[in-house]
């Protein structure tokens, strides 16, 4: 079941292909919807043993989220997040559940959680009791606003995280009201901040032979702060408030969305003095980067309307295809702006194996995408889809673990354990 984007022939060794870069390397996950749980799934994609724990009966929510295959009683969406995840079901609430969590802590290198902060030490699982069991467990915490400051205890989701970090301020046309992504990025932003995090402490500890734990603290809406570009530099110099530009950006021209004749948006770039150059003669105004005002950016930037009115009355008696190979041609960076259709059918897409299709005997085959960055030597695979509720349950805590037929009989018969 194993497939791999990276499957290709070449001069690395197969036995080298094979070899995970995480191997052996042990994930408690406590997430739920998105954000932890991402995280837990990057780092499963690259070999490490993620176990997700998850409530009997219920589950990770992210099983009902979204749509799902006909006849499926899981989303296609828990085919992805909870692929190379083993699930066991236990109520870590309950005494007896705290003490089998406690045995699997011992055993671990990471856990993830992104309850609301304070939650996990309601149920007694303190930061003193997770390191008398692990004294170098690395604690990787995702919440809405961290876990200090005056905000700690508001709950907080994507959304709020959009609204909260600013992105959707700038989102959207300007005369019109602020607009979220259309994909919630706040939620994998953390996820990749928290892989991120974590593989960076594991990282610390060898290269400084250090046998500490690590705390690692990620709120939602700080996610997206580093990609606020000069956005808080120009507030605190200037005290100028950067609004909405919608599809044109405020510091470059020309660039943007312009629509083709075939009635299709391509976005064009047309950053610096040469590419701008480049797009001109392309239109058929080749003059125009010699005019005093247009040689600067910050000059084309102040006449934008001029050169856009040039570059779309180009494009609209011209087709996509003729408009984006005339681009290419030129050296312009152009693309369609594309839907899933025109994405999963795309030759370099499809030449770069980005979607894979895995064999699932509740879901048949289902799509995923394929695990990023490509690493040349020890890549990601994908080993199997979102498992059942509780289907490691027993390999786990009876394989691993050992607990008996008796003692699981008993945990099962109170919900502690689920089937």
């Amino acid at each position: 079941m194993t497939a791999s984007p990276n499957s290709e022939p070449g001069p690395v060794d197969d036995k080298v292909r094979t070899v995970s870069a995480l191997k052996g390397v042990r994930v408690i996950e406590l997430g739920t919807f998105l954000s932890a749980p991402f995280a837990a799934t990057l780092l499963a994609d690259f070999g490490a043993d993620v176990l997700k724990i998850e409530l009997p009966g219920e589950g990770d929510p992210m099983r009902t989220l979204g749509s799902f295959p006909e006849g499926g009683d899981t989303s296609y969406w828990w085919s992805s997040i909870g692929r190379n995840k083993r699930s066991v079901a236990l109520d870590i609430r309950a005494p007896e559940g705290r003490e089998i969590l406690g045995q699997l802590v011992a055993t671990a290198d990471i856990l993830i959680e992104n309850f609301r902060p304070g939650t996990l030490n309601r149920w007694g699982i303190t930061p003193e009791w997770l390191t008398t069991r692990r004294k170098d467990i690395i604690v990787v915490h995702i919440s809405g606003y961290g876990q200090d400051g005056p905000w700690r205890d508001v709950p907080g989701f994507d959304r709020n995280a959009q609204a909260f970090s600013g992105l959707a301020y700038l989102t959207g046309e300007k005369d019109t009201a602020p607009q979220q992504a259309g994909l919630p990025v706040c939620d994998f932003n953390a996820g990749l901040w928290a892989a991120f995090g974590a593989v960076t402490a594991m990282l610390g500890k060898v290269l400084n032979k250090d046998s500490v734990g690590n705390d690692i603290d990620l709120a939602l809406y700080e996610t997206m702060i580093p990609f606020l570009k000069d956005v808080p530099m120009r507030y605190r110099r200037e005290g100028k408030v950067t609004e909405r530009t919608g599809n044109t950006p405020d510091y470059v021209s020309p660039g943007g969305a312009y629509l083709t004749g075939s009635g299709e948006w391509i976005f064009v770039s047309g950053t610096g003095d040469r590419v701008f150059a480049r797009l001109m003669a392309v239109v058929g105004r080749p003059d125009m980067p010699e005019m005093p005002m247009f040689k600067l950016n910050k000059d084309r930037v102040t006449h934008r309307k001029l050169i856009d009115d040039v570059i779309n009355g180009w494009m609209q008696q011209r087709s996509t295809d003729e408009v984006i190979q005339a681009f290419q041609d030129a050296d312009v960076p152009a693309v369609k702006i594309q839907s899933i259709a025109d994405l999963m059918n795309h030759p370099q897409v499809l030449s770069r194996g980005n979607f894979i299709d895995i064999p699932d005997s509740d879901r048949g085959d289902v799509c995923l995408s394929a695990p990023v960055p490509r690493l040349s030597r020890m890549p990601g695979t994908i080993r199997w889809p979102g498992q059942r509720l509780g289907e490691s349950t027993e390999a786990v805590l009876q394989g691993e673990l050992k607990l008996s037929d008796a003692v699981m009989a008993d945990l099962r018969s109170r919900g502690i354990v689920g089937h």
